[in-house]
């Protein structure tokens, strides 16, 4: 077994210093040398953590580091870099931060690199085989949220898997469940759970800000019952609301569709 310490490279702004993205791993070996470093290339996390986040800034931590690397290992001494991040450690510049490192006991460096990469920066892929979603989950609220636009005879009235880069920055892939425009204003709706889906609330917070900047826009999220004594559920809430998105829980759902269904009769 090999003994490893990585460190984390985070973003967190100093308005929110308690909330912190992963942005980039370091993983060395027992005697402090570098086994592999990587820096995201996906942003969305920090722009929606802060819009204000200076992305050219970012996109440069990839070169900067790979530099000071090289400057460290041209030293001569193996351990040069992994002693430079613990002096990083207690310093925090352009809401950039060194985490302490944390040990972990592996047969091979290099796939235990890429199992972390996974853990901490690769955004999840959906599963391919099919299961029931858990209920109270975003799929789960998204099926039943489906089934009742069918049943309303709404489905094929409603624009499906939205594209928003349009409004927030080329190559996005972040899509809004659905849309529709019955009077030239378009109206987004999207699954949420509220006791699980915090950083969901505030990637379609960040989203829909960048909407309203370009467009005359609504947008709903559409929730299971929730435990609202939960401090989860009151800080989803409280994220939606401060976006101006509304809230329309399931129990209500099919007043709030045939509602729907006569905004597109009065066109």
């Amino acid at each position: 077994m090999h003994k490893c310490e990585y460190f984390l490279l985070q973003y967190a702004p100093s308005a929110l210093r308690e909330t912190a993205v992963p942005i980039g791993i370091f993983l060395f070996d027992e005697a402090g040398k570098l086994i592999r470093h990587q820096i995201t290339d996906d942003w969305r996390a920090v722009r929606c953590l802060d819009p204000r986040a200076d992305m050219d800034y970012l996109a440069g931590l990839s070169a900067h580091f790979l530099q000071l690397a090289q400057e460290c290992a041209a030293d001569g001494q193996g351990d040069a870099f992994y002693r430079q991040l613990h002096l990083l450690e207690e310093e925090s510049s352009g809401g950039i931060r060194i985490a302490q490192p944390r040990g972990v006991l592996t047969l091979h460096p290099e796939s235990e690199f890429d199992q972390l990469y996974r853990q901490y920066l690769e955004r999840p892929h959906m599963s391919v085989a099919k299961s029931s979603p858990r209920e109270g989950s975003r799929s789960w609220v998204h099926g039943l949220l489906t089934e009742a636009l069918q049943r309303h005879s709404l489905w094929d009235r409603f624009d499906k898997q939205v594209s928003v880069s349009e409004f927030t920055a080329p190559g996005d892939h972040f899509h809004v469940d659905f849309a529709y425009r019955p009077n030239g204003v378009r109206k987004y709706i999207h699954a949420l759970s509220l006791d699980r889906d915090w950083n969901q609330a505030k990637l379609l917070s960040y989203t829909f800000w960048r909407i309203r900047q370009k467009a005359e826009a609504s947008m709903t999220a559409v929730v299971a019952e929730a435990d609202w004594g939960s401090p989860s559920t009151n800080s989803v809430s409280k994220i939606l609301s401060e976006a101006q998105i509304a809230i329309q829980p399931l129990a209500g759902m099919d007043p709030w569709l045939e509602g729907i269904g006569r905004e597109f009769r009065l066109v």
